[in-house]
């Protein structure tokens, strides 16, 4: 993996020319750049994670060894940790948190859910984070399973032609929940939490007077808000009365 995880960082030609590039990569340091030995790592899991599409034996061999090495970053309180599909490091997270995050995952019906929340929360939590992309692949996991179900003769659906449904057909749906009544609650708090998704994404469009850059904290949000509507749609929790 030396000469992949050297192209992929764009490292110095002298490491792939010299005797052994797999021990220059293991010694390489650069002051100026602290994260450098970690990038090569999350560079490293990406290459593996890679290479090893779609061969049982590969992807047993990957797996064992990110455990091993989940386990040296965790006794060294390192603030990253190895992704469950082990293809990088992502920023350590509440464990109660990622259990949510993973049961939405395992919960989605439709497989490009599963890939866009789990793309979503890499983005948002990756060694080098991207908040827009993480708000946008938030939105994306949440139409993979909401538009099929609510919107599924639409020529051109959104999250927005979606939450513009359920708003106006509130009486149509309810939920597993029950309200203070004891009936089941109305949807009122799908509604919100879609409405909350789409509004917040500021950056979907240019030259607008709220047009602005995702912040971390919003992107990080937007997957939390993300996780639980696809596990709600994807479970039944909101359905027809």
């Amino acid at each position: 993996m030396a000469e992949p995880v050297a192209v992929r960082l764009k490292l110095p030609s002298r490491i792939l020319k010299g005797r052994d590039p797999v021990a220059e990569l293991a010694d390489l340091d650069d002051r100026r750049n602290p994260m450098l030995r970690l990038e090569v790592l999350d560079a490293a899991l990406a290459c593996l994670h890679q290479a090893t599409q779609g061969d049982w034996d590969g992807r047993q061999v990957l797996a064992s060894s990110a455990m091993r090495l989940d386990g040296i970053l965790r006794e060294g309180d390192s603030a990253f940790a190895v992704s469950t599909d082990c293809s990088g490091l992502e920023r350590r997270v509440d464990e109660t948190l990622h259990a949510l995050y993973d049961k939405a995952a395992g919960a989605a019906q439709a497989p490009t859910a599963c890939d866009h929340l789990r793309e979503a929360f890499g983005k948002a939590y990756g060694l080098k984070p991207d908040p827009s992309a993480a708000y946008a692949r938030a939105i994306k996991a949440v139409e993979a399973v909401a538009i099929p179900l609510f919107l599924p003769n639409a020529p051109e659906p959104t999250l927005g032609t979606v939450r513009s449904h359920l708003d106006q057909g509130r009486h149509k749906y309810e939920m597993d929940i029950a309200d203070k009544t004891g009936a089941p609650a109305d949807i009122g708090a799908v509604v919100a939490m879609i409405s909350l998704l789409w509004h917040g994404q500021r950056d979907r469009h240019e030259g607008g007077p709220t047009t602005a850059p995702v912040t971390q904290a919003a992107a990080e949000t937007a997957v939390h808000t993300a996780a639980v509507l696809v596990h709600w749609i994807s479970t039944g929790s909101i359905r027809k009365r």
